[in-house]
């Protein structure tokens, strides 16, 4: 592997480059080419990577890669040396939304460049104490960007005349598509889009107990992909990852970290990136005194999804992503029985009794307990379809274009035709023989957890003087596995239940991990206990102790009737503080996914980015063939692309398509990693548990209390600061284009089936997604069967609407007279003239439900009414030409209704 080649695509361009109009030369070169040699010579002097100049095969090699990793707006520009003005460099737009911008800020230039030669200080420091030259590379790739971030310098855009992505999300995107480039500068016809994804996940992490195995299933799932990636990562590099990016990736820079503690790698540099990268994600997230906190975040964070795609250079090494599937899978299964070092971060075996258990579950098991789907596609299966592409889009936009240029895309094309093959996991060999290790008597059965394992282990229970307690068989056959404490032992395997070996590997390591299996009463009751609550009732705090460490609430109290009235009790034997509500095992489920983000990896956007128009300097001519150059290609795709565009954006899209490029998938994969790490600091400071956060996607439980702030807090940090993640003075591009849809579920720690209920919150965000007018949905209901819809921007007004319940401004009758003031078979001469009545009717009984000093005035509550009745459109949507609402009156009347009627629950 040649790594000096790898490193000079990270440094081909300085990062600055895009203050070359300027006059910005912090290292005097002549030309931005000398100026990243000079740089180059700055970040690995005395580094086994060495410096100087590359050669012409490394040069040539590079350059094709930077052609193949451009953005789609560049297409249309004249090459770099070739065009004859140039742009100054005033602001970056966001690819996602190019109505969204962000003024660059960009230091005087003795300033910069003292940054500038502290940050190369920085990079080398880092590089410099790498042992070999792999070792070097990988340090680079850590460090570069992350260094650039922490010495307060700005992100600055590839391209001035096109400023829609940073300089750094074209570097990385250039390392990647290297991988598919020989060494004359030419695509390898072998070189591959390898697809890696764990089928039926939902099913695999929703097969869960308690909130603990949720977390488990999530994170064994991340476990197993980044550990496939990893094995490609190993030999070829970071860069081969190109989703979940490594850049920002918790995972990333635990891994490096771990090999230096581990000491696979001898050297230091995985501390010195894992110090950046904690540094940095402070100021993501704008908490820079609170280091033991982003500490928590990195490793508390389940972000790497089932799914993963890689740039591989031969198809031949993509075909081994089974075996190292499979040698992931071994590895995990051997660091849970302590029979190996791990080399996953996060991975430790568990100890006691818990071990026992888990060396007899897992002492026969398939190689591959998981199931995977591989799919792969070559450059030489992708390039007639770049071939065809290209000429359909440059006859119409009257300009040659590269076949070159289509190929990513053409790779994502052909990987979606394929069938991807499916390798599942097979319980039962030749003859119906068991690969499993049965530890009961009698005929197999199923886990009682998940339908598609046999069981392992039979927990047979009785209740003993009103205590659930494994009942003598089962005492048996765990006191022949050498078990000893079995109050202990229920904590993570409770009496009744039927594991099979998933369940219980996933729960040793989630038990060693945490030590303890959290559980949704533990969830409910840790904000109030963290906030002292239970400081003055010291019977009540015990068993709150106990619940947190891992207890049964329901064998701790008697009865989840017994739990309740305890609770309910708790504001007067506790004097506790008054503005909070009581304590109670009601639990929220806080599921999110994004508006339109399949349109949006796909490249249907709100609309095009436009050339600028002012500071062009040189020859203005040119500039303006090139700007309209680019409305021609820009055109030309969506007609070249018709049947595509229909297909991917939906039929009669009025908004833009824009070719997916390794720049717009890196700058995308970049966002989505920053907005669940987001995610995942918002759901912690506010009590929850996060099962997963993809950025898009999150699943996350949460106390009652904090659920509306929890869900409003995530849509804005999804959007960003006016379409920009704010990393001090660096920014990434949010995901804005489009927005983001929340259902909120009330649910019961002890009577409500936790599954059921957190199906039914993801089912009722799909019924939002499809009823709420331009999405940005939210759902808000309870196990008791209510739910209502509203706006994501109506999270505020319903959390004060609950506290209004609650504290009796607002009376709890309110939706029952409004049903009763408005019957569903009311009668109007149009849909205008029954919506003003029914408001007029709305706002009169509100006013008499609402008392002095209530958050909530009339016609607040009146919103709940209106805001779904706007006759919007989601972006790109086609518009007809006479516009009815989407929801009538009644239907309207029936949700606000209900939306009240569930709020109640959090009263």
């Amino acid at each position: 592997m040649d790594w000096f080649a790898k490193a000079w695509a990270l440094l081909h361009d300085p990062p600055y480059k895009a203050l070359w109009p300027l006059g910005f030369k912090p290292l005097g070169g002549t030309t931005h080419e000398e100026e990243a040699r000079r740089l180059l010579d700055l970040v690995l002097q005395g580094t086994k990577l060495g410096g100087g100049a590359p050669d012409e095969k490394t040069a040539k090699a590079v350059q094709a890669a930077d052609m193949l990793a451009s953005s789609f707006d560049r297409w249309a520009l004249a090459p770099e040396g070739e065009a004859r003005y140039w742009v100054k460099p005033k602001e970056l737009v966001n690819p996602f939304n190019p109505a969204l911008r962000t003024p660059l800020e960009i230091p005087a230039f003795d300033e910069l460049r003292q940054r500038v030669m502290k940050y190369a200080e920085k990079v080398n420091e880092a590089v410099k104490a790498a042992g070999d030259e792999r070792e070097a590379y990988f340090a680079l790739y850590a460090a570069y960007e992350l260094a650039w971030i922490d010495a307060g310098l700005p992100a600055l855009p590839a391209d001035t005349r096109m400023p829609t992505h940073t300089i750094f999300d074209h570097l990385y995107a250039t390392a990647a598509v290297l991988n598919w480039i020989d060494e004359n500068g030419s695509l390898r016809d072998d070189g591959c889009l390898l697809e890696i994804d764990i089928p039926g996940i939902q099913s695999l992490i929703s097969s869960a107990r308690k909130a603990g195995d949720y977390r488990a299933g999530s994170f064994l799932v991340s476990l197993a992909v980044w550990g496939t990636a990893w094995r490609y990562m190993e030999k070829y590099g970071p860069d081969v990852l190109l989703s979940p990016s490594p850049r920002f990736n918790p995972f990333h820079y635990l891994q490096v970290f771990h090999y230096v503690q581990i000491r696979k790698w001898k050297s230091e540099w995985g501390s010195k990136a894992y110090g950046l990268y904690t540094s940095v994600l402070s100021k993501a997230l704008g908490m820079a005194a609170e280091h033991q906190f982003v500490k928590q975040i990195v490793e508390h964070a389940p972000v790497v999804p089932g799914t993963a795609y890689l740039a591989l250079p031969s198809c031949d090494e993509a075909r081994r992503a089974v075996d190292y599937f499979e040698e992931v899978l071994d590895d995990i299964r051997a660091t849970a029985l302590g029979e190996k070092e791990p080399w996953l971060p996060l991975v430790k075996a568990p100890g006691g009794d818990v071990l026992k258990i888990a060396k007899a579950a897992l002492a026969k098991i398939p190689r591959r307990y998981l199931p995977l789907r591989v799919r792969t596609a070559s450059i030489k299966e992708a390039r007639p379809c770049a071939e065809e592409a290209a000429k359909g889009v440059g006859e119409r936009a009257e300009f040659e274009v590269d076949p070159m240029r289509f190929i990513f895309w053409a790779l994502l094309d052909v990987l979606r035709r394929k069938p991807a093959v499916p390798h599942a996991v097979y319980w039962f060999g030749k003859g119906g023989v068991p690969r499993f290790a049965q530890h009961y008597d009698g005929t197999w059965m199923h886990s009682t957890l998940d339908p598609d394992q046999p069981a392992v282990l039979r927990l047979s229970g009785v209740f003993v003087n009103g205590v659930l307690d494994y009942d003598d068989e089962t005492k048996k056959v765990l006191g022949q596995l050498g078990v000893q404490n079995y109050n202990e032992l229920k904590k993570v395997f409770k009496p009744k239940e039927a594991l099979g070996p998933v369940d219980v590997l996933r729960r040793a390591l989630y038990y060693r991990y945490r030590n303890k299996i959290d559980s949704v009463e533990a969830v409910a009751l840790m904000r109030h206990y963290r906030m002292g609550y239970f400081k003055k009732c010291d019977e009540l705090r015990r068993k709150v102790e106990e619940i947190l460490d891992g207890g049964d609430a329901e064998l701790l109290f008697g009865s989840s009737e017994a739990a309740d009235k305890a609770l309910a009790e708790a504001p007067k034997i506790c004097d506790g503080d008054a503005s909070l509500p009581p304590p109670t095992l009601m639990y929220a489920i806080v599921r999110a996914d994004a508006d339109n983000i399949g349109k949006l990896i796909s490249g249907c956007l709100p609309a095009a980015p436009q050339p600028p128009d002012a500071d062009v300097e040189g020859d203005i001519e040119q500039w303006k063939r090139d700007a309209e150059r680019f409305r021609r290609l820009v055109k030309a795709v969506k007609e070249a692309f018709k049947e595509e565009v229909e297909r991917v954006c939906g039929r009669g899209w009025t908004g833009a398509y824009v070719v997916p490029s390794p720049a717009y998938y890196a700058t995308l994969s970049a966002s989505l990693m920053i907005t669940a790490l987001k995610d995942v600091y918002i759901a912690m400071k506010h009590s929850g548990e996060v099962v997963f956060a993809g950025g898009d996607d999150l699943l996350v439980f949460a106390p009652m209390a904090t659920a509306f702030d929890l869900a409003s807090e995530s849509r804005k940090a999804f959007e960003g600061d006016g379409g920009f993640h704010k990393l001090g003075a660096y920014v990434i591009p949010a995901l804005a284009a489009y927005g983001k849809s929340y259902s909120i579920r009330a649910a019961h720690a002890i009577t409500d089936f936790m599954a059921h209920e957190v199906n039914a919150a993801a089912d009722l965000l799909e019924k939002a997604k499809d009823a709420v007018p331009g999405k940005d949905a939210l759902a808000v209901s309870t196990s008791t069967g209510h739910a209502g819809f509203a706006k994501t921007q109506d999270a505020k007004l319903l959390k004060e609407i609950a506290e209004d319940y609650r504290t009796g401004k607002l009376s709890r009758n309110l939706p029952y007279d409004l049903e009763r003031a408005y019957p569903p078979d009311t009668k109007c001469q149009n849909e205008e003239a029954c919506l003003e009545a029914a408001k007029a009717v709305f706002t009169y009984v509100a006013q008499r439900n609402v008392k002095s000093g209530a958050q909530t005035a009339p016609t607040d509550l009146l919103k709940l009414l209106t805001n779904l009745e706007a006759r919007e459109h989601g972006v790109g949507e086609p518009r007809k030409a006479e516009e009815t609402p989407r929801w009538k009156t009644a239907d309207l009347w029936k949700n606000a209704v209900e939306l009240l009627k569930a709020l109640r629950e959090w009263a």
